[in-house]
């Protein structure tokens, strides 16, 4: 959980670097995403014909002797420019928008339990739509966009893909994720844990899924959490999402969680899929999902450290026919692999 080097002497330089790249996920710091003129989705595909790079491969760690049978790397891949409002939501004003997703919450309150992805995706009926948006499982050691998964998350990816498998083996898929390796690579492998032929993988980078928009200062939140920053920048996130404090530090957390929602998750979401899986990192799943639950689930890291979002956890946004929208916690982890390294341990 604690890495030496990033500490205050790094500064304000390291949090801007830290948290513009969705944090990486309370856990090491990793350097700022390049800004893009347009957040807008933008479709990739595998290209078998690429090799990958050296920076793609996942990882493999004396203390973690588990491997993958079918380990999967993401490929180099074309990007098509794809509208921002090209799915099958048209967001109305941010204050339309709240109101209309307040009812919603309020219903979602009881949901505090983090439930199997697996049965809640058994449980979407015929008629209702589903799109998971998940944190990225278990990466390797070093920080950056290139760092791949561990071997330990390509199983833990694979073993999910697995499950859905189970329960839904013919619909397909939408899948989308931040532009990091080890969140195109937590899809992919995913994807191939279902079965998926890999040179077929085909997903969506959403620029939004990178930080989210709710810090408002970085300078701010590396003041507060100074003297730890990689332990105590969990508790800052926690302390503003369950108890309102830290408000020169980050924007609000309903008016950006429905931003988010509205005007990037759901409209990147195509009609004519039934299921979705878009894979972020912790520092947007975390406050997302606590927003969407009325804070009923608990990652309270300033209590426990252990009670912050784990690897592949996140939120499943459940959309009936007439629009309206349900919203559960889910566990993405199954098996050896939800142990190796803890539900929620660092």
């Amino acid at each position: 959980m604690k890495t030496p080097f990033l500490k205050v002497l790094f500064g304000c330089a390291v949090a801007t670097m830290f948290l513009t790249a969705c944090g990486d996920d309370g856990s090491d710091g990793l350097p700022s995403a390049p800004q893009s003129s347009a957040e807008g989705p933008v479709t990739t595909s595998s290209d078998s014909s690429v090799p990958s790079s050296s920076g793609d491969a996942p990882v493999s760690q004396a203390t973690d002797p588990q491997s993958s049978s079918a380990v999967v790397a993401p490929e180099s891949s074309a990007e098509v420019d794809v509208p921002p409002q090209g799915g099958g939501y048209t967001p109305g004003t941010l204050e339309e928008e709240i109101a209309k997703d307040a009812p919603f919450v309020e219903a979602s309150a009881a949901n505090g339990t983090l439930l199997p992805l697996a049965e809640v995706l058994a449980a979407v009926q015929p008629t209702e739509r589903v799109v998971f948006v998940l944190r990225h499982a278990r990466r390797g050691s070093s920080t950056g966009r290139e760092t791949p998964l561990h071997m330990t998350g390509v199983n833990q990816c694979q073993t999910l893909g697995a499950m859905i498998a189970a329960v839904n083996a013919t619909d397909p898929i939408f899948y989308a994720h931040s532009d990091f390796v080890r969140t195109e690579s937590t899809a992919k492998n995913i994807f191939a844990g279902r079965g998926g032929d890999t040179t077929q993988f085909v997903s969506t980078v959403v620029q939004k899924l990178a930080g989210g928009g709710y810090v408002k200062n970085d300078s701010l939140l590396d003041l507060h959490a100074a003297e730890d920053f990689e332990t105590n920048q969990l508790k800052v996130f926690a302390s503003w999402m369950y108890k309102g404090e830290y408000t020169d530090t980050f924007n609000d957390l309903t008016e950006t969680s429905v931003a988010l929602l509205t005007q990037y998750i759901l409209p990147a979401f195509p009609p004519e899929y039934r299921i979705g899986i878009m894979i972020s990192h912790d520092m947007v799943v975390a406050p997302l999902t606590a927003y969407l639950t009325k804070q009923a689930v608990d990652f309270k890291a300033y209590e426990d450290l252990k009670k912050w979002l784990g690897y592949v956890q996140g939120v499943a946004i459940i959309i009936a026919a007439d629009g309206s929208r349900r919203y559960i916690p889910v566990n993405g982890l199954y098996g050896q692999y939800a142990d190796l390294d803890g539900v929620n341990k660092k």
